[in-house]
């Protein structure tokens, strides 16, 4: 009996052996593919020369000691210029130097006897370098550098008599903004600077009977908020 059985086992296999390899050759084969090539989108790079343009608005705090004016007055208005700058990125970090020339009316009116005198900046130049931390395509920076400014006087009592003068100032500034490249070569930035000039004596002219007593040491601190455009030439 056990023999038989295991007769019948061993004829089994054998011919489950030659049926499998017959079977297994009728079914279709595998096709492998390869994988799909996913190109990586470029890594945006704040490389490159650039200018644009800028404007906004300003308030400065005119602070004096002697005869003539106010002891503190603070002149309000707007401005808008050019700027122009390098950047170099290094990983997530951007260096760069930056700029800004903007024309100002930032000005205050003061009653003087019958008329008025005005007291403005006219202008602002800085010349800055930017320290920025970039993630792809925003950046956020700040900034240190050199300021330049002019103050301008220019009133009349309302009977004849004027009184005109200028000073030019330089001091230091700070800033901090952020920039969005909304282009491959176009940006928009959002930027607050804080500007300090030493004290300065005015020079002014006087006609029609108008006189100055005494001498005036006047300081200057001024903070501006302003927006921008930058168009970069692409980086090497």
């Amino acid at each position: 009996m056990r023999r038989a059985i295991a007769i019948w086992c061993a004829g089994a296999f054998v011919a489950f052996s030659s049926v499998v390899p017959g079977f297994a050759a009728d079914l279709p084969r595998p096709v492998y593919k390869a994988p799909a090539y996913y190109s990586p989108e470029p890594v945006f790079s704040w490389t490159g020369f650039y200018i644009g343009i800028n404007g906004g608005y300003g308030w400065s705090k005119f602070s004096g000691t002697g005869t003539f004016g106010p002891d503190s007055v603070t002149a309000r208005g707007w401005l808008g210029g050019a700027t122009a700058g390098y950047n170099y990125q290094m990983g997530r970090f951007v260096l760069g130097v930056e700029g800004d020339f903007d024309w100002a009316n930032v000005k205050h009116d003061e009653p003087l006897f019958a008329g008025t005198i005005t007291l403005k900046n006219d202008y602002f130049i800085t010349a800055a370098a930017r320290l920025g931390y970039a993630f792809d395509r925003t950046l956020l920076y700040g900034k240190v550098g050199a300021a330049w400014t002019r103050d301008k006087y220019d009133g009349n009592d309302g009977a004849g008599g004027t009184v005109t003068g200028s000073s030019n100032r330089s001091g230091w500034m700070l800033g901090a903004g952020v920039e969005y490249a909304i282009w491959n070569n176009l940006s928009a930035k959002l930027e607050y600077d804080y500007l300090m000039f030493g004290s300065v004596t005015p020079s002014l002219t006087t006609t029609g009977g108008l006189a100055v007593v005494g001498t005036a040491s006047v300081s200057l601190k001024t903070h501006i908020v302003k927006a921008g455009l930058n168009w970069r030439f692409g980086g090497f």
